[in-house]
């Protein structure tokens, strides 16, 4: 079994987080993974302990208390892999939150969202400062504004 440490300080570091645990047995193990792009902590820790009669009282004890002014979020650490999944980086798709397309879009549907600038997409630029809607598929009122002529 293993202890889940969240919303630690980013400045703590192994020895501070051993300290904590120290007084409810022997840490067997301290682990506070970093980002892989960045190398900076993630501000969470694994901690697992020699007996789980000390991890149970070191839950129990520790959950809510403060490490550097943050109040720390402790329970027993979900094994690798039992964490539903939510969309995101990669995540099992739902991630674009755009109304199901792949455009850059505010999840309404049927609306197309114009606060990019930009072009429109029959080709014609905006002349205002890029921040219309309209619904898709029909013509704007005053073409005018769209750099278009009238008709």
């Amino acid at each position: 079994m293993s202890i889940f440490v969240g919303n630690l300080p980013f400045r703590a570091e192994q020895e501070d987080v051993i300290e904590l645990f120290a007084p409810f047995g022997e840490v067997a193990n301290c682990a506070l993974p970093l980002e892989r792009d960045t190398g900076r902590k993630r501000g969470f820790a694994f901690i697992e302990m020699a007996d789980e009669a000390a991890e149970a009282a070191a839950i129990e004890a520790l959950q809510g208390a403060e490490m550097m002014g943050r109040p720390l979020r402790i329970n027993k650490a979900e094994p690798r892999g039992s964490a539903p999944r939510r969309g995101g980086y990669g995540g099992g798709g739902g991630g674009n939150y755009g109304g199901g397309s792949s455009e850059r879009g505010s999840g309404a549907s049927g609306w197309e969202d114009r606060s990019y600038g930009g072009s429109s997409q029959d080709g014609a630029s905006s002349s205002d400062d890029g921040r219309s809607r309209r619904r898709r598929g029909t013509a704007p009122e005053n073409t005018e504004e769209y750099g278009g002529a009238e008709t």
